[in-house]
Formats: C-alpha cells, structure tokens, sequence
C-alpha cells in the first residue's frame, strides 16, 4: 500500500512539475460531451490522465446546472485544471425532468431515490464509479449544483448519503422549500428533519459525509439567508457543532470567508464579488459562470480531499 501511494504521489507531482514549467498539454484528460448515459440524454463528462491523491483511482463530482443555463457553460468554468490537479473525473448532467425555466424540478414530484432525475443521479453515479474503465474510487463520489441544481444535488445526496460522500451547494434555496421560496426571498425550512426523513434506512451514512455550501455576498436572486439555514441543517444533521474561528481563502486577488464545523464536516462559505452564478475564477466565462471570485469547483476538490471521512489518509 506504501509503495502504490508513493507511487501515485510521485506521477502526480511529476505531472504538476510539468505543468509549471509550461507543458504544451496543460491539459492532459479531455472532454466528452453530450454523452448518453444512466437515464440522461446529455452529460458533458471530463476525464483527467491524473488519480486522486488520497483513496484508490479517481474522484467524481456530479455538477447540476441552475434555471435557463445549458451544460455548456461549464466547458468555460476552469473545471479542467481542477479535474487535473485533484485527479477528479466530472459529469454535468442535462436535466431530463425540468420545471419552469429549465430548472430541476426540486419542488415536485417524489423526493426519493427510485424517482425522476433523482433516480438518474444515483444511477449515474452508481454506474460511472462501478465502470472499471474509469477507475473511479466509490468512496469519493460527490455532487454539486447551482442554484436550482443545487437544491436538487442536496436533495440528492440526502435521499442517497450511503452513495455521496459529500456535496457542494452554491446560492441553492434549502430542500423542501416552494419556487415562490427561491426569488429574493426566505422560507424558513427544518433542513435536518427533511434530510433525514430523505434517507430513510440510509441515514447511518450521514456519520461519514461532509458538505461545503456557499452564497456569493452579490447575490441578489437567491436570498443569502439560505446559506446559514443550510450549514446549520446539514450540522445538525451530522450532529456537529460551529468552529468559532473563520479564516480567508485566497486565489490570487480572489477570495472568500470559509466557516467550519467540527471535523470540518460543514463548511460555510462567502464567495466575494459574486453575484448569483457559479464561481469559474480568473478567466471563467459562461451564462451564470462569474470570474469574479475563486474557483469553487478548486475549493470543492480540496475541501473534499482535505475532509473526506470515507477514505484512510
């Protein structure tokens, strides 16, 4: 085991090593787009040559889409430098059930895992970690979203903790709550109980899963109550109390205020400069893609790395 992790750590540095001293092939992995697979039409799949640097193989991140946003947009997102550096395979599905402006319809419909494009996601993550070809490792499977896709990644990965390890919402309304909940306004929701009554029989996985949410400080759609009710629900959830301390992440000239709970099992986070879009990084372009801030998918990926209860560091 010591000799295949030293292993591991030495091609990636080697690779990162490369890619400093200006590499022609800054990335190495590649696009698939539009790929059909697990009950969707479209998923945009990014494959990195690189493995993770803690568990066996490589990492997944399921990423959703917000309202009136196509999966193209995350082909500008800097997704691929991240997918390299962490060794993370990453899948942005189209959804196949949407509601309203090409949202996921997170407020209708049956909440479990047999159901919708709920059952997709399990399916998809299920069937892309058990594909021995992409050598994904089952215990960092992750789920992330935007807005509307966000409510419905953390939905997700409440009716199936036993599947994902851990998930990252951005400027998402908390689970449960009405579209009419969703623009510049705050409906109060016990995230905790609906999360649990979510998982039914799976609910013992909730001891091993960790969750990052975040809320641009521009966000003017979404209100931010939303990001302290759905870090103090998933805390309850996981049964762990607020650090006191926060600290400042930085990339560059970007930053944002990242609060932690025990463990780092929740993390609060303040994305700076943003207003209601994924957080891309420098350079990021794309309908609902901002450059102003760090690079969220990057804060996920070390996040994950950094907090996952799944694997043996």
């Amino acid at each position: 085991m010591m000799n295949s992790r030293l292993g591991r750590q030495l091609r990636q540095g080697i690779f990162g090593l490369f890619l400093l001293q200006g590499g022609a092939a800054a990335h190495a992995g590649n696009w698939q787009q539009n790929v059909a697979i697990a009950g969707f039409d479209k998923v945009h799949v990014y494959t990195p040559d690189t493995v993770s640097p803690i568990g066996s193989g490589k990492s997944l991140l399921l990423l959703l889409h917000g309202c009136v946003q196509s999966i193209d947009a995350y082909l500008g997102a800097n997704l691929e430098d991240v997918a390299e550096e962490y060794g993370m395979v990453i899948a942005v599905p189209e959804a196949m059930h949407k509601a309203g402006f090409s949202c996921w319809s997170y407020w209708e419909g049956e909440r479990s895992r047999s159901a919708g494009d709920y059952k997709n996601l399990v399916d998809l993550a299920s069937s892309m970690s058990s594909d021995p070809d992409r050598k994904i490792d089952p215990s960092q499977v992750y789920i992330a979203g935007l807005s509307s896709g966000a409510v419905f990644a953390n939905t997700t990965a409440c009716i199936a903790p036993d599947i994902f390890a851990g998930m990252g919402i951005s400027a998402g309304p908390s689970i449960g709550t009405s579209p009419a909940g969703a623009i510049r306004h705050c409906e109060a929701a016990d995230v905790a109980s609906r999360c649990n009554s979510y998982a039914s029989t799976h609910a013992d996985h909730f001891s091993t899963q960790i969750t990052a949410i975040a809320h641009g400080t521009e966000d003017s759609t979404v209100d931010q109550c939303y990001n302290r009710q759905n870090a103090e629900g998933l805390a309850s959830v996981y049964g762990v109390t607020s650090e006191p301390e926060t600290t400042i992440y930085r990339e560059g000239t970007r930053s944002a205020t990242q609060s932690l709970w025990q463990e780092g099992r929740v993390a609060m986070v303040w994305l700076d400069g943003v207003g209601h879009a994924w957080s891309g990084g420098e350079g990021a372009s794309g309908t609902y893609v901002s450059d102003n801030g760090i690079n969220y998918a990057r804060y996920l990926a070390r996040y994950f790395t950094s907090n996952n209860k799944r694997v043996t560091h």
